[in-house]
């Protein structure tokens, strides 16, 4: 029954019936520790682990996996391959790396968003989120300096050199902000400040 239950679970976040939206997954141990591993977009049979390091990481750096649904030793239905086993179950989704078990957070994207380097993560400097692109439009909180943010894409008009970029919030709030205020959390990401450090 579990293994039906996960194997349910899986296809419907990846089917094509269902594809509306995109899925993928953040895994990682906290906002500040390398790597953070994204997982995505699922597909009914396959998904990409991408292992992403801060710009300035030194060492080794580990290349992407494909995972493949199926059995894995314990007899669960799980995206898994060699050292990584992806466990979905909802809000509670986690990557087994080895023997660390890293908790995820879902992120969704509809099934017409441009491909290319987003969803990705950055880390804020301070500043306001809006509710669209401009200093001119309501603000909609204030975004504390070192923060991981979750962005889901870059808009085309620049303010003060800088583009807005469309926020994605685990607690359901979407807005924008201004990528002068962002630097690079795990990744190059054009359009933000080029370092975190002063």
């Amino acid at each position: 029954m579990l293994r039906f239950a996960l194997f349910t679970c899986a296809m419907a976040l990846a089917s094509p019936a269902a594809a509306f939206p995109r899925v993928y997954f953040f895994c990682m141990t906290d906002a500040h520790s390398p790597p953070v591993i994204r997982v995505g977009p699922m597909s009914p049979n396959q998904t990409e682990a991408r292992f992403l390091y801060p710009p300035d990481h030194v060492g080794v750096q580990r290349g992407p996996d494909m995972l493949w649904i199926g059995e894995n030793d314990a007899g669960e239905i799980r995206y898994h391959t060699g050292d990584l086993s992806l466990n979905l179950a909802a809000e509670d989704t986690t990557l087994q790396v080895d023997d660390a078990i890293i908790p995820c957070t879902q992120l969704e994207l509809p099934q017409d968003h441009p491909r290319g380097t987003f969803p990705a993560l950055a880390r804020s400097t301070g500043g306001v989120m809006r509710a669209d692109p401009g200093e001119d439009q309501p603000e909609l909180g204030h975004i504390a300096p070192d923060e991981t943010l979750f962005l889901v894409s870059r808009t085309e008009g620049l303010t003060a050199g800088f583009p807005w970029f469309e926020l994605y919030s685990t607690d359901g709030t979407q807005g924008y902000v201004w990528g002068g205020n962002l630097c690079p959390g795990f990744e190059p990401l054009e359009g933000v400040q080029p370092s975190c450090t002063p």
